[in-house]
């Protein structure tokens, strides 16, 4: 199917989009709209209907209008709702994304898987090569040991609730790992609470969360946030040790671990603050450095202090941003988010915080 806006969500979402600034250019246009369909199977046949050369609103007008018709670029979602969603995810707040976040209520962007093509009247006369198994698109095939680690890893990450709201996890029995911009110091430490289990169960029902606090006069050590990427001295993570820990808590164990351009990158979080919850579709990784990492992957406020797991399940990240992120080696703005390397905060802590490193037994 394809979505019908009417005139005044059109018009709308034509000004929001003219209002971007990687909307002032065609080279920036192509490069948003490259990043927007990064995840997309259907990526290069929507870059080939869009003509991004004319005014802002001219190729807003053209872009909104080819995503409107084009219909479902995956199986149950929208092509134009993968543009709402990213807006959203750039703009972060205030009225433009209220609107936006209004239109994704009141338009079914997701709806239920159509079929490609109609196999009714299929008999068999195709030749073997025809009717073989195909892989269409991006290919999502998994084994299911995979999804049973995750949920085994899972036990570590936790709700952060305090003056912010955030997601931490474990990298030793009593120590958990977040954002410095979730927990800023030692005394912001001491009025969270560190909620384990929340979350649904198979039925769908709340499980019983159990709580931990900071130990008090326990290890404490911070990095600051940076004003736009990440340097050697602000990595913009806190380690805070916990009392009360859960029996049933794991860590996650943390070491240098490898992660490149067009990997794919999962993370366990608690997006927006809610029951916790795991994005490991679409996310490709688009940048990584000796500090940062630049990905794909779905993470909402909220999500920070989350770990980003590599295929091997292994922690190459700390997630603790999201927008119109500067691209470190370019210093260009792309729709992405990123977490901290952990091999530069595993450096950090040998060097400035010897008593957790050696926790760590790395």
């Amino acid at each position: 199917m394809a979505i019908q806006l009417s005139q005044d969500d059109f018009d709308g979402l034509v000004a929001i989009l003219t209002r971007q600034v990687d909307w002032l250019s065609v080279r920036n246009r192509i490069d948003f709209m490259l990043d927007v369909l990064a995840g997309s199977p259907r990526k290069f046949d929507l870059m080939g209907q869009l003509d991004l050369d004319g005014s802002p609103r001219r190729t807003a007008v053209h872009t909104i209008e080819r995503l409107m018709t084009f219909g479902q670029d995956q199986p149950g979602r929208e092509a134009l709702g993968v543009l709402v969603n990213k807006l959203i995810a750039g703009l972060g707040g205030g009225d433009d994304v209220d609107r936006l976040r209004d239109m994704l209520a009141r338009y079914p962007f997701a709806t239920k898987p159509v079929a490609a093509r109609d196999v009714a009247g299929w008999r068999g006369r195709d030749s073997n090569e025809a009717i073989a198994e195909k892989i269409i698109g991006e290919n999502t095939l998994r084994d299911i040991s995979f999804l049973e680690v995750l949920l085994d890893l899972s036990r570590a990450v936790v709700r952060v609730r305090g003056p912010q709201t955030g997601t931490g996890f474990l990298i030793a029995e009593d120590l958990l790992i977040t954002n410095q911009h979730v927990i800023e110091n030692a005394e912001m430490a001491k009025q969270c609470v560190f909620e384990f289990n929340y979350q649904l169960d198979r039925t769908g029902r709340s499980m019983e969360v159990q709580t931990a606090r900071a130990q008090s006069g326990g290890l404490f050590h911070m990095s600051p946030i940076a004003e736009m990427n990440a340097t050697r001295e602000s990595l913009d993570y806190a380690i805070v040790q916990l009392t009360d820990v859960p029996s049933t808590a794991r860590h996650l164990e943390i070491k240098p671990a490898t992660v490149a351009r067009d990997g794919r990158v999962t993370i366990i979080q608690h997006p927006g603050g809610s029951y916790k919850k795991i994005s490991m579709q679409n996310n490709f990784v688009e940048y990584a450095d000796d500090l940062v990492v630049q990905y794909t992957t779905s993470t909402e406020p909220g999500s920070s202090g989350s770990p980003v797991l590599n295929d091997n399940f292994e922690v190459v990240a700390l997630h603790h941003a999201g927008g119109q992120l500067a691209e470190p080696a370019t210093k260009r703005r792309f729709l992405r988010n990123e977490g901290v390397r952990m091999s530069a905060i595993l450096d950090d802590l040998r060097l400035n915080a010897a008593a957790i490193y050696k926790r760590l037994g790395t």
